[in-house]
């Protein structure tokens, strides 16, 4: 009677499974195609069902030409015959996955007993054409999260602890075909839930593996395995590991999301959907949701959603959702929505929206709408819709706003403000001139006709007076009035020197230049000014009495604003004359 049960049980497990899988692969399709590329049939399926493939483009020959007529058979038939039945096909939400699986497997099962407080399974893995032993195949079971891999002979022996259902045992290898077994257990069988939840992910995520931190980090069985399993996901509340090699999951860690993951020195998981903390390192081959740290860098191979930590080094592949926080470097392959703060360099492969903070280099490789900041360079290669803060900043296309030392950008629209402007088209001279404070000047005038920025210096050397220097700032505006005349108005402030630094001699200047084109590359310029000058001696708040009898000797008679009790003040209106290149 027991054997009945048993039976009976088995059964509907199996046609529970089987009606479980009607779905994607199960739905019939009726095509007809000629001489056309693998390509154009699968995106003709993709549009006429509703659903996307998935696949490694290397491995899938779209460009080869085939031919089909099929009438009201299922996907799965389909693409058998598209294909040669060299791959076999996994379903993950409205994705059909095409694994390249050329080769079949075969289980042979040499033990299966109950040994008190665990079971054991033996057996054999081998090629089903030539049955030679595989080495390296991961024999699996899904209920138990329990894993092991053949050895040089194709042997394994599966130990699984506190299985209480019927037992579900896989078999995986790159480049085969995967194959299940089901069977009974000789112990008591417990009806409910799965305890564990298994999913196939569509994307590449085992770019860790092959960075440099995941040749150091990760042991050649734990790639292989991944290999072997390829995007297939479980989830568990806990896990703890030593290194990545000892963990609570074994060699099956790198498939496992967990709530929350503890690394004494470090470890490789599936994933974390809440918090991952580790000594010195985390490496993540899918998403990190919620938070992450570690003592010396977290690398994740999907996309962080919450925040990453680290002492020296974070590492996403996909987006950023979030903040990453690092001593030295951030690095994000995809986009970026949130804040990244390093002590040295911040980088986003594409769009970043949000802020980048570091000490010395902030890139993000294609468009940018929010801020970045810092004392050494910024660079947007495409478009920059926020602001620049730094010493260098570059915009491939600024539509914002740079502020720094240095600015360059390959157009002529937002606004650069520092010493150097460089825009592609833009407001490039240099001046020479002369005016009633000091007879030979130089400016250079570097940004745009709507907004350019001056850096200029000046000197008067008469053997009847004092020497004079000075230097200093300013911006201005290129107005065309006509094809040879344009209108420069512009603002500065200039420092004086007469032989004593801790004087304060300002000169707050508006001049209102003409400029005469007499041909290309060389003009003449000329314009009236208005003037107002304040002199200090620190710490004593009094005027400078060599500056202030260099300014009204050179300026009483166009002084309109004096102030008797403090002569340290005045203003008056001038006149500039000079030449304008390139």
């Amino acid at each position: 009677m027991r054997s009945i049960l048993r039976f009976f049980l088995f059964l509907f497990l199996i046609s529970s499974t089987v009606s479980s899988a009607q779905s994607l692969l199960s739905k019939e399709i009726s095509i007809k195609a000629t001489g056309q590329s693998l390509g154009s049939i699968l995106d003709l399926i993709e549009k006429r069902e509703n659903f996307k493939f998935s696949y490694y483009s290397k491995l899938v020959p779209r460009d080869s030409i085939v031919s089909i007529t099929a009438d009201k058979i299922s996907i799965k038939d389909v693409l058998d015959r598209l294909l040669d039945k060299r791959y076999e096909y996994r379903e993950s939400s409205d994705f059909i996955i095409l694994r390249y699986a050329p080769s079949e497997l075969t289980l042979i099962v040499e033990k299966n007993t109950n040994m008190g407080d665990y079971y054991l399974v033996t057996g054999y893995v081998s090629d089903a054409a030539t049955n030679k032993k595989l080495e390296n195949a991961t024999i699996y079971e899904k209920n138990v999260i329990q894993s092991v891999m053949t050895n040089n002979s194709g042997y394994f022996e599966l130990h699984l602890k506190n299985i209480q259902r019927p037992i579900e045992i896989t078999v995986s290898k790159e480049n085969y075909k995967s194959i299940t077994t089901f069977f009974l257990s000789e112990i008591i069988i417990e009806t409910g839930p799965k305890k564990n939840w298994f999913d196939y992910y569509k994307d590449d995520f085992s770019n860790v593996e092959r960075t440099g931190i995941g040749r150091f980090f990760i042991s050649s069985r734990q790639k292989i395995q991944s290999l072997n399993l390829g995007g297939l996901i479980a989830k568990a509340p806990v896990q703890a590991s030593l290194i990545p090699s000892i963990g609570t999951h074994g060699l099956m860690n790198a498939q496992m999301v967990n709530n929350f993951s503890l690394n004494l020195i470090g470890g490789y998981s599936g994933g974390v959907r809440g918090f991952e903390i580790a000594g010195l390192y985390n490496i993540s081959k899918t998403n990190a949701e919620a938070l992450q740290m570690a003592g010396l860098f977290n690398t994740v191979g999907g996309s962080v959603r919450g925040v990453q930590m680290a002492g020296i080094y974070n590492n996403a592949f996909g987006d950023l959702m979030g903040l990453q926080m690092s001593g030295i470097h951030n690095s994000v392959k995809g986009t970026q929505n949130g804040l990244q703060i390093s002590g040295a360099y911040n980088s986003v492969g594409k769009n970043g929206r949000g802020m980048q903070l570091s000490a010395g280099y902030n890139n993000i490789r294609q468009s940018q709408a929010g801020m970045q900041l810092t004392f050494g360079y910024n660079r947007v290669r495409e478009n920059a819709y926020g602001v620049q803060m730094g010493s260098y900043n570059y915009a491939g296309n600024l539509q914002g706003l740079q502020i720094g030392l240095v600015n360059v950008t390959g157009s002529t629209s937002g606004y650069s403000i520092g010493l150097l402007n460089f825009k592609k088209g833009g407001y490039k001279k240099v001046s020479f001139s002369s005016n009633e404070i000091s007879d030979y000047n130089i400016a250079i005038k570097t940004g745009d006709n709507k907004f350019y920025t001056i850096i200029m210096a000046g000197k008067s050397e008469r053997a009847d007076e004092a020497k004079l220097f000075s230097f200093g700032f300013g911006f201005g505006k290129n107005i065309k009035l006509s094809k040879y005349i344009h209108y420069n108005p512009e603002v500065s402030f200039q420092s004086l020197y007469l032989g004593n630094w801790g004087n304060i001699n300002i000169l707050r200047k508006i001049d209102s230049p003409f400029t005469f084109r007499i041909l290309k590359g060389l003009s003449v310029h000329a314009g009236p000014s208005f003037t107002l000058y304040t002199s200090d001696i620190l710490p004593f708040s009094t005027p400078d009495p060599n500056a202030t009898a260099f300014i009204a000797k050179r300026t009483d008679h166009l002084t309109v604003i004096r102030d008797k009790k403090l002569s340290g003040f005045r203003g008056w209106f001038g006149w500039s004359v000079g030449v304008t290149i390139f």
